[in-house]
């Protein structure tokens, strides 16, 4: 029994995670535990709490970081290939009989979904307690908005990937072993009116960078209505980020290497870009992640997205580790050609800063040492070399290019999306012209030739999608919630097209919950 309760205390419970941090920053990694007890009785108290749920958001794209890993969220989707396969990303590129309900990464997204929400249910709760000393008179809501916000983006994670989940509101004493799954739609439901508290009750801006926003929570409402099918509610969501006046999409250079060849769209991934202080305009959300900074993220499994895109290419005979090459990238997904192909040849987002596409021997004890490296078909196939983004590109200070981690402060939401998403509102609302405008607003920017109105279709957004949000955004997600996952695949994916079936929309609710989980039935999704 002692085991049951532990697992469901990790499965759907609350357990937090308190760091001690300056309140300057939101991410530093935990280095003590304070009791709950102790640490909700004032606004620093909960700041610090709010740091560790901070904290857990930037650990939903980590590596190992209890199993979790973002690259099963663009294996076997219509955006790329697994390459260099590694087995936590080979069975979502291949489907049939390859995900199972105790897969590791299956598993690891279900806790961090229920830990984050619990750690939300916590600090929601413990705010409410009229002992609590407030600094300021707006700050429990401020504080309430914050978790809120992420107990939201929490269900958006589980609910795309799961189906039908519970729906944790509150922390259970003792912990419940009856839970059941509530519908999509209701789900939805519910983070529509935790989202709605957030806009209401969070600043339009803040000192604190890394902090979310009004306009965050708005961008988040457009997203949810779509997902529900209110592209009306989408659309004004979508517009009050637009016309707020707070942001824009960067059109000149910018930043720490504004005066260095490149272009604006390039500036916009360069190290210390991220925020508003570098005059970053266009950055809605950014998690705080920088190395070796107070308050930054740790030198392992934070964030490997480098090592996802780029190539292999140190396994090339002649060639080495090179902070200009993308540093210790591995290989293990490489892009599909018909995304290279699609951009247009004065697009600026397929330029030589935004695409590699040429490597040279680097080894100056190779005899080629200076000249081009052959892009062949076998070294594509195997994730040795192919075209890739320069997005994740990350130059460690101390100058090792064996580093692991791409520890650049990490967008989570841009205008540039919010633009997309206010194209597919208005798509659905049979508003074609409106929706090539919006469409077109992030071409300008990219240099690319507007799109006619009669041309704009879904299939038309998610490639406009894919252009522009390549590798930042999880391609899993856009695909489930617009009902385009099976379509796009077995169109656009030469090795899933054949293995992917109806029932792998979902993923399969893992079997550690189910066994817990004694007082009721949680079902499984059909077909596993």
């Amino acid at each position: 029994m002692k085991t049951r309760y532990k697992i469901l205390l990790l499965l759907l419970g609350a357990i937090m995670v308190f760091p001690s941090c300056n309140d300057d920053y939101l991410s530093e990694s935990p280095k003590s535990f304070l009791a709950p007890e102790n640490t909700f009785v004032n606004t620093k108290g909960f700041e610090t709490a709010l740091t560790g749920l901070y904290v857990q958001v930037r650990d939903e794209w980590g590596w190992y970081a209890g199993g979790l890993t973002y690259a099963p969220m663009f294996a076997g989707t219509d955006l790329s290939l697994v390459a260099n396969a590694h087995a936590h990303i080979s069975p979502f590129e291949g489907y049939a009989d390859k995900i199972y309900s105790t897969t590791t990464i299956v598993k690891a997204y279900w806790n961090w979904g229920y830990k984050t929400i619990g750690n939300a249910n916590l600090i929601i709760e413990a705010a409410e307690k009229e002992s609590v000393s407030w600094d300021n008179a707006g700050d429990k809501a401020r504080v309430q908005a914050e978790a809120r916000f992420i107990r939201a983006y929490a269900y958006r994670t589980l609910v795309t990937l799961y189906g039908d989940v519970p729906i944790v509101d509150k922390v259970e004493k003792p912990f419940r072993l009856d839970y059941t799954r509530q519908p999509v739609s209701e789900v939805l439901d519910f983070m529509i009116q935790d989202l709605k508290f957030a806009e209401e009750n969070l600043p339009t801006e803040t000192t604190q960078e890394g902090k979310v926003v009004k306009a965050a929570a708005q961008h988040m409402l457009a997203e949810a209505y779509l997902y529900n099918n209110q592209p009306e509610l989408a659309e004004q969501k979508a517009k009050a980020v637009i016309n707020s006046g707070d942001y824009q999409l960067m059109t000149e250079r910018f930043g720490t290497q504004a005066g260095d060849p490149g272009d604006v769209f390039a500036d916009l991934f360069l190290e210390h870009n991220q925020n508003r202080e570098s005059g970053n305009l266009e950055t809605i959300w950014a998690i705080q992640q920088e190395y070796n900074v107070n308050g930054g993220g740790a030198e392992r499994y934070t964030d490997w997205s480098r090592r996802t895109w780029g190539p292999y290419y140190s396994r090339i005979p002649g060639m080495q580790l090179c902070d200009s090459l993308g540093g210790r990238s591995l290989g293990r997904l490489r892009p599909l050609k018909w995304w290279i192909d699609s951009y247009e040849a004065q697009d600026i987002r397929a330029s030589k800063y935004n695409i590699r596409r040429a490597y040279w021997y680097n080894d100056p004890s190779h005899e080629n040492y200076g000249q081009p490296v052959e892009m062949t078909e076998e070294r594509q196939v195997s994730g040795e070399l192919y075209p890739s983004t320069t997005k994740f590109y990350y130059g460690k200070t101390e100058d090792n290019p064996s580093f692991l981690n791409n520890l650049k402060d990490r967008v989570k939401i841009r205008l540039a999306e919010t633009y997309l998403i206010l194209a597919e509102a208005q798509l659905k609302q049979n508003k074609p012209g409106e929706a090539a405008a919006s469409i077109n607003v992030v071409r300008a920017r990219a240099n690319a030739t507007p799109v006619a109105a009669g041309d704009v279709d879904m299939d038309y957004i998610l490639d406009e999608r894919a252009r522009e949000l390549f590798g930042e955004y999880p391609r899993r997600f856009t695909l489930v919630r617009t009902g385009k996952l099976l379509e796009r695949v077995r169109s656009l994916n030469p090795v899933s097209k054949e293995t992917i079936q109806e029932y792998h929309v979902k993923w399969p609710i893992p079997q550690t919950a189910i066994d817990a989980n004694s007082g009721a039935e949680l079902t499984q999704n059909e077909g596993y």
